[in-house]
């Protein structure tokens, strides 16, 4: 009996030669993410009108990202 190559190598290999380059991207992009969690976590005052709020700065920055991409999601017409 002879084996074949794929099942005489480590599982480990076997994943990462499966991997595409889209589940790197997330990869790295997961990582960038964590790392700017990480070093943004010191509390910030944010003052809206009559809005008084205390929040990690990553949150009120994930935030206004997740507003800024939803107005633009909408704002354009569609053709």
């Amino acid at each position: 009996m002879s084996e074949s190559p794929e099942t005489g190598t480590n599982p480990v290999v076997r994943f990462l030669s499966r991997m595409t380059a889209k589940n790197w991207i997330a990869i790295v992009g997961a990582v960038a993410v964590l790392v700017f969690i990480l070093q943004n976590r010191q509390r910030v005052r944010i003052e809206l009108l009559f809005l008084d709020l205390n929040a990690p700065l990553w949150i009120s920055l994930g935030a206004v990202l997740l507003i800024g991409w939803i107005i633009g999601r909408f704002s354009f017409r569609k053709r």
